[in-house]
């Protein structure tokens, strides 16, 4: 059974604590129920997630295609990509094509994974093609209706590191928000392609996967909205937290 603290009200951002993947699974997979039911409610027939990368997510990834989930039409969005070849173990999109496989989703759900870019200079030109996808779908800001992200070590998510220009929200000449764009990491892939702050704060429903004890100092900076890390500006209402490991 999962043991769950709650956040101080100011902040209105819940963290729930496991002490075994299954839970922690179950509770991620609860989440996309839901929003599967809300959508239903409002009578539409289609729904939009963002998914995070990493390897944190797969084991929830692989449940979540194995759920009977019918009638209703998934798009599924990455928060951002790796400048890496085609089909590179560490293209976040390589991990989501395996991950949803074996998918039993009636229909199967369309994977909107990012161009293919494998230097800096490709990577802008399929930045601006997922934006123009992006923009075209859901609108200038994109509902997802969830939005699954990661957390760093160093507090990062998506791929917008501290320091990154990301943070300044950046818009166009005509003052719309970007939504994807040419990110940089400190640590290898170094080249990435990230959605913007103004892309992922518009979804309905933001949960950040963490796992292992190694995060703990990032999710209490999280919980605290220190606004050092830059996964503090997705936090607030609206944001859960799903925490497997010791809470130490």
């Amino acid at each position: 059974m999962p043991l769950r603290t709650e956040g101080p009200i100011l902040f209105l951002m819940r963290i729930s604590t496991f002490l075994d993947e299954f839970s922690w699974i179950e509770a991620a997979l609860g989440e996309l129920s839901a929003a599967s039911e809300k959508a239903r409610a409002e009578g539409r027939s289609s729904i939009a997630l963002c998914l995070s990368g990493g390897l944190t997510p797969v084991s929830v990834y692989r449940a979540m295609a194995a759920l009977p989930l019918e009638d209703l039409a998934v798009d599924l969005w990455l928060g951002d990509e790796r400048v890496v070849p085609t089909g590179d173990p560490a293209r976040n999109g390589t991990m989501v094509e395996r991950a949803f496989a074996d998918c039993v989703w009636k229909p199967l759900p369309r994977l909107r994974l990012w161009p293919d870019a494998e230097t800096a200079a490709e990577a802008g030109s399929a930045s601006s093609r997922y934006d123009a996808a992006l923009l075209a779908a859901l609108g200038a800001r994109p509902s997802f209706d969830l939005a699954i992200m990661g957390l760093g070590a160093d507090g990062h998510t998506a791929s917008i590191f501290p320091h990154s220009p990301l943070l300044d929200e950046p818009s166009d000449s005509s003052g719309r928000p970007f939504l994807a764009l040419v990110a940089r990491s400190p640590i290898a892939p170094f080249d990435r392609m990230s959605l913007t702050l103004a892309a992922l704060k518009a979804a309905r429903r933001r949960i950040f996967l963490v796992k292992g004890a190694d995060k703990l100092p990032a999710l209490r900076r999280l919980e605290a909205e220190d606004p050092s890390i830059p996964a503090s500006r997705l936090a607030g209402p609206g944001a859960l937290v799903l925490y497997f490991g010791s809470s130490g």
